[in-house]
């Protein structure tokens, strides 16, 4: 980053405060992931602790950080308490997990929009569910918050095969640039 807005600087300093609490929620260090050293090439991949950078770098990401960037930005939402929230979830069924969380969300906020496949949620009357079904925008998880104080964005990519939640890795960004 080449400069830093107000907005950016604030909205960061909070994240890392809510990360910090999901870390220790986790049992993990603050901010930490986890990746391992290749053999071969000693870069980093998945397995021991490194701690998740506070810039707009590209990260791998387990689940377990994944769900837990999603939770600090949601929280976010809910501090700043106006604006709207775009979240994605690869099936509407992985919805039913959060679905006290994102009525909590949608009872203090603008607008909330969740993107998902299969049969939409039904019970939830101030969020707007939208279909979407392709395969390549599947494999993405994506949480945008955007208000007039702060603003958020959490999107990455599924890199493995992985069926069951516990076991996807993904690779992304999260910034608080006002501008991206």
């Amino acid at each position: 980053m080449i400069a830093v807005t107000a907005c950016e600087r604030n909205a960061g300093r909070k994240f890392r405060e809510l990360i910090r609490q999901k870390g220790d929620q986790l049992g993990r260090s603050p901010g930490a992931i986890k990746v391992q050293r290749c053999p071969k090439t000693d870069k980093a991949t998945l397995g021991d602790a490194v701690f998740v950078p506070e810039s707009d770098v590209h990260h791998v990401l387990d689940s377990d950080i994944m769900l837990g960037v999603s939770h600090a930005i949601e929280d976010l939402a809910l501090d700043i308490g106006e604006g709207e929230l775009i979240a994605t979830f690869q099936d509407f069924s992985n919805f039913e997990y959060q679905r006290k969380r994102y009525n909590q969300l949608a009872t203090k906020l603008n607008a909330v929009r969740v993107w998902g496949a299969g049969p939409k949620p039904k019970g939830c009357p101030k969020i707007d569910f939208i279909t979407a079904d392709d395969p390549k925008i599947k494999r993405y998880w994506l949480v945008l918050f955007d208000s007039p104080r702060c603003r958020a964005i959490l999107l990455c990519r599924q890199i493995n095969r992985a069926k069951t939640f516990e076991k996807k890795h993904f690779i992304g960004f999260y910034s608080f640039n006002p501008y991206l």
